[in-house]
């Protein structure tokens, strides 16, 4: 059974794998720097948010094989924020444009797209482009401790992590048969 460490991991190694070609790295932003000119241009995938999908809030419990019911997995939107890193502002602005060209070309992944273990708990994942506002990234950059650098985010959704709670419910065993007369 996946956990949840997994999952959540599982969908940031696909993001990573995606952008393989443009160098990614997945460390905090405000931690990165150039050191030399020989430096290549890459972006940085960094997981900034992660919150309960409100609407599949409400779920059934699920019935296993063996009659058991299983609590309804946790659902979850992961929010990145990409940020381009090169040796000058133009060839950061290219691997930003690379960067989302792939994510919108890849923006509904189903079946043989996903990773193994994600295959076992969602049928699809978008991958959304969050319209945040300047005021909204200049927060997280703050929160960062970090000046401001261009960044867009993007949503992943919707990311079920299973439930290992489960219940066996008491079976009727005996039949009592009260009558009286009203």
């Amino acid at each position: 059974m996946p956990s949840a460490v997994n999952i959540v991991g599982d969908v940031t190694q696909m993001l990573n794998d995606l952008l393989l070609d443009l160098t990614p790295s997945l460390d905090s932003p405000a931690d990165l720097r150039l050191q030399g000119n020989n430096d290549t241009a890459r972006i940085n995938i960094y997981l900034y948010q992660v919150l309960e999908n409100p609407y599949a809030k409400n779920q059934h419990w699920r019935t296993r094989e063996n009659g058991d019911l299983r609590f309804p997995p946790l659902a979850l939107n992961l929010y990145y924020l990409l940020t381009p890193y090169a040796n000058d502002q133009l060839s950061a602005h290219h691997v930003l444009g690379d960067a989302m060209r792939i994510l919108h070309d890849h923006s509904l992944l189903v079946g043989p797209a996903l990773i193994e273990s994600l295959r076992l708990t969602v049928e699809q994942i978008a991958i959304v482009l969050v319209p945040l506002q300047l005021e909204d990234l200049t927060r997280i950059w703050n929160a960062l401790q970090s000046p401001y650098r261009l960044s867009v985010a993007y949503e992943v959704r919707v990311v079920l992590v299973p439930s290992e709670t489960a219940v066996t419910p008491d079976r009727v065993t005996v039949r009592i048969n009260r009558y009286s007369q009203l």
